[in-house]
């Protein structure tokens, strides 16, 4: 945008300034510094837009400056529009406003993303729900649509399973990207309202039992194209997500992210050959991530990777990366995916994980029955280098070698580990050691940690009373701290918090 400035009104330049090639699509974000853009953004609606706006066919705006940049221009061309930090009270404003969204912008609209990675007010599903179906009734000839959320599990979703089935109704859309609440809002979405849909992208993000509702199981032949990703553990695969795939017999892209909670044998290759291949012979491309945790009442003896390699024969599988995680003598988390592996979230690997680089995964959760090594947390990094959210989850200690001298700024021969992009670090379910793990720098080293999941006691521990310099340059940039298990200690720790060694090991704290 400053670049575009600078050209307008120059002889010549300000005619290139206003070429499509630079003004096809305008991303307006003046959330970083309010102060300082708004003066921007009123020089932006009061010159440069008037100059440019028949060359619009993309607008990326935020909800609190969109009165502003749409009522600046007429827009003909304008066909796609993109609204960040989604905010459902002003966005049921906009929807009413007759001077704001215009009837050429009723008609116009068939591209629209909304993504609700609003930080501030949420309102509850039914609100966020209402507002979404006013606001697709709205734009008439929607062909594509997206809502989405940065961090889903913060953000409201939808939810339609106790609307009537003429809500949300269309003919003209084609793809569908979405975050529901359960598994029972994806099967309303696809009972025949939709009938022209050929991609269907859809996020889960609480496990319900739908089973005993009744919903529409004919067939989806249109769909080309379906993801499902479901976050929480389920036990939704053999009763509802198999049953789903079997209704599209033209499927011809299939991405699954699903984590199977108690079942007796994991989802191999056979299974799947069985339960999803031979239903649908015009699949062509199969990308998945299964985790499957099985338990049963005696002990048993764990496949090898080798052994479930070898049930993925068919060529359409690709090259495929599995691993198990054995909990105990009874209990074992069994990992199947294709590679290269593009989810950015991967739960409960452990010890005996593959060296596989995952350059995609931002969100881990590590479980074992057995402790992590020092060792490896070292190979944790290497092969999760964009790392950003770790959760630990072991209540095991570390070996002597491991955990010696914890009060010691001298670890001899260990490779300090580095996590360049790690923000988030959770220790509810995690033993003390990998406290000092993390925090002591001459292990690890956290650059931009931000955010601290733990129990007082044990970061009070660790720190020497908030004094011990071993810890402390890791824990310099965090800015939010949740004592989980505060409340069960009175007020006395909350008394402690503010003392002053406290505020001064953590100087970046929000409070």
């Amino acid at each position: 945008m400053d670049v575009l400035y600078s050209l307008i009104g120059v002889e010549r330049l300000g005619l290139l300034a206003q070429d499509e090639i630079f003004t096809n699509t305008l991303n307006f974000d003046f959330t970083d510094n309010y102060s300082i853009n708004e003066a921007m953004l009123n020089r932006f609606c009061n010159s440069i837009l008037p100059q440019i706006q028949y060359n619009v066919k993309c607008l990326v705006l935020e909800t609190t400056t969109m009165d502003r940049i749409l009522r600046a221009g007429v827009y003909s061309n304008l066909t796609q529009l993109k609204i960040f930090n989604y905010d459902a009270s002003i966005f049921s404003h906009c929807c009413t406003d007759e001077l704001l969204f215009r009837c050429n912008f009723k008609k116009q609209i068939t591209d629209l993303t909304i993504l609700n990675d609003y930080n501030g007010r949420k309102g509850t599903i039914d609100q966020t729900t209402n507002v979404f179906i006013k606001l697709v009734d709205f734009f008439e000839n929607i062909k594509y649509l997206s809502y989405t959320g940065s961090f889903v599990a913060k953000n409201s979703v939808l939810s339609f399973i106790d609307l009537p089935s003429t809500t949300f109704v269309s003919s003209n859309l084609i793809k569908l990207c979405i975050t529901v609440n359960n598994f029972g809002d994806c099967l309303c979405l696809l009972d025949g309202r939709l009938n022209q849909l050929s991609t269907f992208i859809v996020i889960i993000v609480n496990a319900k039992d739908n089973s005993s509702m009744k919903f529409n199981t004919s067939d989806l032949p249109n769909l080309k194209c379906f993801s499902l990703k479901y976050e929480p553990l389920t036990d939704a695969y053999d009763n509802q997500v198999v049953p789903l795939l079997h209704r599209m017999r033209n499927l011809q892209d299939l991405t699954l992210y699903i984590q199977i909670l108690t079942r007796n044998r994991l989802v191999d290759g056979i299974q799947l050959e069985n339960d999803i291949l031979i239903h649908l012979s015009k699949l062509q491309t199969f990308v998945f991530y299964i985790c499957t945790f099985t338990s049963t009442n005696h002990p048993v003896t764990p496949l090898s990777n080798n052994d479930i390699q070898r049930t993925f024969s068919n060529v359409k599988f690709g090259q495929i990366g599995c691993s198990m995680n054995y909990i105990n003598k009874s209990d074992i988390i069994y990992h199947v995916f294709s590679l290269p592996y593009i989810f950015k979230c991967i739960g409960f690997i452990g010890n005996s994980f593959t060296n596989t680089i995952f350059k995609n995964v931002s969100c881990l959760c590590i479980k074992d029955g057995i402790p992590f090594e020092h060792e490896f947390f070292v190979r944790l990094a290497r092969c999760f280098p964009l790392l950003e959210s770790l959760i630990i989850v072991n209540f095991k200690a570390q070996s002597t070698d491991s955990a010696k001298s914890k009060h010691d700024n001298t670890y001899g021969s260990f490779e300090v580990v580095q996590y360049l992009h790690l923000t988030s670090v959770d220790f509810v379910q995690a033993h003390i050691d990998y406290v000092e793990q993390m925090l002591n720098e001459s292990k690890t080293r956290l650059p931009r940690l931000t955010e601290l999941m733990i129990g007082y006691d044990q970061l009070k521990t660790v720190t020497n009373n908030f004094t011990r310099d071993a810890t402390r340059l890791n824990c310099i940039n965090v800015e939010e701290l949740n004592f989980f298990s505060l409340r069960n200690h009175g007020d006395d720790h909350s008394i402690e918090a503010q003392s002053k060694d406290f505020h001064v090991y953590f100087p970046s704290l929000k409070l």
